[in-house]
């Protein structure tokens, strides 16, 4: 019988109070994720008027004139692209060793380490980026500028590394042992049995990792805001040039636009297509997860 359940003498199933106190606040969550995707909704039908389809594919972003939001979409998809393929290699990798290989008292104080990183306000990196990525990035590769499409996907790599290493690692160590014994009976080597039976065995949970770890990446303002420049056009095949993410166009103009008619709708658009694509992507990350789990 489940802990916070318990039965009435007709077999009825009734919650005990810390069960209705996760109820109350999954109900809380429900209604606070609605109303906000309701008023991003409502905010949005203005410019949605005005702009119609333009709005997702148009490139110029002039205030009073015209709204596109392209180039914010090209930028987002590129920097958390960049991101993902930078942070996968590191992470499996890690994912792999800390599961397969560290006895279980070092595993577990790996874990702690990497859960703390995962915690770290993302104005943290993004000092530590605008003291050395920026610099880095334009002395290594002899550009005018460091602020660029490139150096925001390598802090973020940066930033969701624990985040995609720890929840793959959990993956890794949920796959029952009994499928390393009967590997290591046939004959395999560790690193085979890691990369043939356990690694395979993984990966629904490993790709909801990522999706979340995509998911965090696509969101984050404040780090990307002061590496990534500010342009406002769509870069193409180029990534070292400055760009522009949703949340870094949102950062630098909401407080200024802030009920200023279409402007504000604008950003409001922005700030709804940057909500659906997260949402999916943590749902998507989160069905992985569990069914990884089952």
């Amino acid at each position: 019988m489940r802990a916070d359940l318990i039965y009435g003498s007709t077999g009825t199933r009734y919650l005990e109070p810390v069960g209705w106190v996760f109820a109350i606040m999954t109900f809380i969550f429900l209604v606070c994720a609605m109303g906000l995707g309701i008023f991003l909704v409502v905010e949005s039908v203005p410019v949605l008027r005005s702009e119609g389809l333009g709005f997702w594919l148009g490139e110029n972003w002039w205030v009073g004139e015209s709204f596109g939001a392209l180039p914010m979409i090209c930028g987002s998809l590129i920097v958390t692209g960049l991101a993902i393929i930078l942070v996968l290699p590191v992470a499996l990798s890690g994912a792999l060793f800390t599961s397969e290989y560290l006895p279980p008292s070092f595993r577990r104080k790996v874990k702690g380490v990497m859960e703390l990183l995962a915690g770290v306000p993302g104005i943290i990196y993004g000092l530590l980026g605008v003291s050395f990525l920026t610099v880095g990035v334009k002395d290594a590769l002899n550009l005018l500028d460091g602020n660029t499409l490139f150096t925001a996907g390598l802090l973020l790599a940066i930033m969701v590394l624990p985040t995609v290493l720890t929840l793959s690692e959990d993956a890794l160590h949920s796959v029952s042992s009994e499928f390393r014994e009967v590997a290591e009976s046939l004959g395999l080597t560790k690193l085979q049995t890691a990369l043939r039976v356990v690694l395979p065995q993984a990966l629904p949970g490993i790709v909801g990792a990522v999706l979340l770890g995509i998911g965090r990446a696509m969101g984050e303002t404040i780090a990307v805001m002061l590496v990534i420049g500010s342009l406002d056009r769509v870069p193409g095949f180029n990534i070292f040039v400055s760009g522009q993410t949703i949340p870094s166009k949102l950062g630098r103009e909401a407080a200024e636009a802030l009920g200023s008619g279409l402007h504000w709708n604008a950003l409001m658009g922005l700030g709804l297509t940057l909500f659906i694509m997260v949402a999916i992507l943590t749902f998507s990350g989160t069905f992985f997860i569990k069914r990884s789990s089952q």
